[in-house]
């Protein structure tokens, strides 16, 4: 595997692979490698002649600087895993490479979905996450790039850029991976004593008995026309909030097919469910699609 620090040397092999008409997948992480990113990995490698990872803890996309700060980076670790996977190239910038200037981020204000959720209780975040990924996908210029469903509004977000922005990159979306007990695999999960990941699995517990609630009213028209969903909502909120160490900051119902707060429950329609909690000091955040 070959490691690139520098842009000048990245567009210099870039220009190389592309002389040679080889299709580039690329995945983009901020590093502390999981089966998560391995699974975005290996199907890159499996779909493109030559895969791309990118580990760069992005200061622009954190609203708290704490976080910033704790945000777990074992890059020995992950090199040594990349390499174990056959990824072809690590792109591993410093911020003077990222951001020689300044750090000012872009003005992407013309796409929906970024000032709700994540939007609202992160400001800033996707401007953020937006600006990293115009700069590496210029930079890489992929024919595939690949993001995990965990992160789903950020999925969206990436995925309304790259259309309004005509860019010629296929915007690949991976199952969210999960441990034996069902918590979301995220690098900041390192972060989380062991009995608060313990009590994490609350998150994908409340996620899972809801979808079930809401799989159960779609087989009956007659109920799910009278279902009180703001209702049922706040009786699993109560559930989740009745552990100290939980701090609950959403817990929503979108309709999957344009990210939109479902307000009732139809029989022919896909939702998904959103969280996002405090458990202890470490934020996590989970969604669970429901056909």
């Amino acid at each position: 595997m070959k490691i690139i620090r520098k842009i000048k040397l990245l567009l210099e092999f870039i220009s190389d692979i592309k002389s040679e008409h080889q299709s580039i997948g690329f995945v983009p992480t901020m590093g502390s490698l999981h089966a998560g990113h391995f699974s975005l990995i290996n199907r890159s490698i499996a779909e493109n002649n030559f895969t791309i990872c990118s580990i760069y803890v992005n200061p622009t996309q954190f609203n708290n600087e704490d976080d910033f700060v704790t945000y777990p980076r074992q890059n020995k670790n992950d090199i040594e895993t990349l390499k174990a996977l056959n990824c072809d190239l690590l792109f591993l910038p410093t911020d003077r490479e990222i951001y020689p200037n300044n750090k000012h981020v872009l003005d992407c204000q013309f796409i929906d979905y970024m000032d709700i959720l994540e939007g609202e209780k992160r400001p800033g975040h996707f401007l953020g996450v937006i600006t990293i990924v115009q700069k590496l996908f210029s930079l890489i210029t992929p024919n595939k790039a690949y993001f995990g469903e965990k992160d789903y509004q950020q999925l969206w977000i990436v995925k309304s850029f790259v259309q309004n922005s005509k860019l010629p990159i296929e915007i690949r979306s991976c199952p969210t991976i999960r441990d034996e007990n069902g918590l979301a695999l995220s690098s900041r999960n390192r972060n989380l004593k062991l009995k608060e990941k313990k009590h994490a699995t609350q998150l994908f517990q409340a996620l899972n008995y809801f979808k079930k609630e809401i799989a159960r009213i779609q087989k009956d028209p007659k109920i799910a026309k009278t279902y009180n969903l703001a209702s049922a909502k706040k009786n699993i909120i109560k559930k989740i909030i009745n552990d100290p160490l939980i701090k609950l900051d959403y817990f929503e119902v979108i309709e999957n097919e344009n990210f939109r707060f479902a307000i009732q429950i139809e029989c022919q329609k896909s939702y998904r469910i959103l969280i996002a909690a405090y458990v202890g000091k470490i934020r996590l955040i989970d969604n669970m699609l429901i056909e």
